[in-house]
């Protein structure tokens, strides 16, 4: 490989290259991101709110990769006879993280934060911080796709239990992620990513996150989003009035996301 810089030819070997990032004068040419919103209003014989906000940033370069992302969930609807407001949905989540490359297959996830509150779940916050290694099964021009597994540690407090004394827990675990990606034309792009938490039954059990979903290119910096998430807590908490929030959380979600 040559690079030639003001008239300096520069030879390297290919096995002493680790990746190759686009870069330019100015550190903000490393950074992307995008924003996405998809809202649903209903009036009339049934009054609906519905929205889901997601932002989210990645720095990439020849060595090392941040990225982190945030989602915003809510939904409320009106009972026709009585008006009264009930909420069904509202849940927020930030994920973070930071890789170190060793070589173009292997990187050390130095940063692995996920905070999370959900009022349905009874979860007043979830704050998860782990450390891990990932491996490149596929890195090509079209496919990406990287697992990573290492130990983790979480602390929950939730919003209300039965016993006042003990509305928080903390374990220590095992967390399991994946993340794929295909280029499935040059105007639509398909992804999908996996995460486990294994933790003690107190602190919930295995917590599991699924997200999968198409990006359709509308315009240069615009996007056309179907995506889908699935969340299963094994062992949610039980509240004050002696309810179990529900193990499983699906929803789909049509969003128009703006690149930059």
């Amino acid at each position: 490989l040559s690079l030639v810089k003001h008239g300096v030819t520069i030879r390297y070997e290919f096995s002493n290259l680790l990746s190759i990032a686009s870069s330019g004068e100015n550190e903000r040419d490393l950074w992307d991101g995008y924003v996405n919103l998809g809202i649903n209003l209903r009036e009339g014989n049934t009054v609906q709110f519905d929205y889901t906000f997601s932002a989210g940033m990645q720095r990439r370069s020849s060595s090392s990769r941040f990225k982190t992302d945030y989602i915003a969930d809510y939904s409320r609807y009106q009972e026709p006879e009585t008006e009264e407001t009930k909420v069904t949905a509202d849940s927020e989540r930030l994920t973070s993280s930071y890789d170190w490359f060793f070589n173009p297959k292997i990187y050390f996830r130095a940063v692995d934060f996920e905070y999370m509150a959900d009022e349905l779940l009874n979860l007043k916050y979830r704050i998860h911080y782990g450390i891990a290694l990932g491996y490149h099964i596929i890195d090509t021009s079209r496919t990406s796709w990287d697992v990573n597994l290492g130990p983790s540690y979480q602390k929950s407090k939730f919003l209300s239990v039965v016993d006042e004394v003990n509305n928080s827990e903390d374990s220590f675990g095992v967390t399991l992620g994946t993340d794929f990606t295909f280029e499935v034309t040059s105007d639509i792009d398909y992804d999908a990513s996996y995460s486990v938490q294994v933790i003690d039954e107190a602190s919930g059990g295995n917590i599991h996150h699924f997200q999968t979903g198409i990006e359709i290119d509308l315009t240069n910096d615009f996007d056309l989003d179907l995506t889908f998430y699935a969340d299963r807590t094994e062992n949610p908490k039980e509240d004050s009035d002696g309810k179990v929030p529900e193990k499983n959380d699906f929803r789909l979600v049509v969003g128009l996301s703006y690149d930059f």
